[in-house]
């Protein structure tokens, strides 16, 4: 059994990955594409280029370049992936001839087809897990089902409004 304390901050976390998390998991990965890349160009460029550009200006240029391709890559990333599951699937099945050339162009197509629609799939994730999330604290404060269900309702709706309208 969860204590109030826990279900509130439940409900709260919730709330904000319904709400914010989609946009947060952009940010989060942003960032930690910055560091890698900013990390790279500091501890591996080379000593006539450090002694130009101080390191730490080498690491905040790597920083901004990573940042601002960090989530494109992701995207590009988690599409291609799904892409080629799909092609090998269908190959598979026996539906398309079993050749490297039919792969790839499987690939490419459904690639460029879930890259167009990974974004509102991703805002769908974190809407509905942050739904749950928030459903389950309100349910452990033991309020009234209809009041939870109504307010993961309103939630759900919020999330969308959020991050699917554009």
């Amino acid at each position: 059994m969860m204590n109030l304390p826990d279900a509130i901050l439940l409900a709260v976390l919730g709330f904000i990955t319904a709400v914010w998390g989609y946009k947060l998991a952009r940010l989060w990965v942003s960032l930690l594409s910055g560091i890698a890349l900013g990390y790279v160009f500091y501890q591996y460029s080379s000593h006539e280029l450090q002694a130009v550009l101080t390191p730490l200006v080498l690491f905040v240029i790597g920083f901004i370049v990573g940042a601002m391709i960090g989530f494109a890559i992701f995207r590009l990333a988690i599409s291609l992936l799904a892409g080629l599951a799909i092609a090998q699937s269908l190959i598979s099945a026996g539906l398309f001839v079993a050749n490297e050339t039919v792969l790839f162009v499987l690939t490419i197509v459904f690639a460029m087809i879930l890259y167009a629609i990974v974004d509102k799939f991703l805002a769908l994730v974190f809407i509905i897990g942050g739904a749950a999330l928030f459903f389950i604290g309100l349910l452990a404060i033991h309020l009234p089902m209809i009041i939870v269900a109504l307010l993961t309702l309103l939630i759900i709706l919020l999330g969308i409004y959020k991050n699917i309208r554009r």
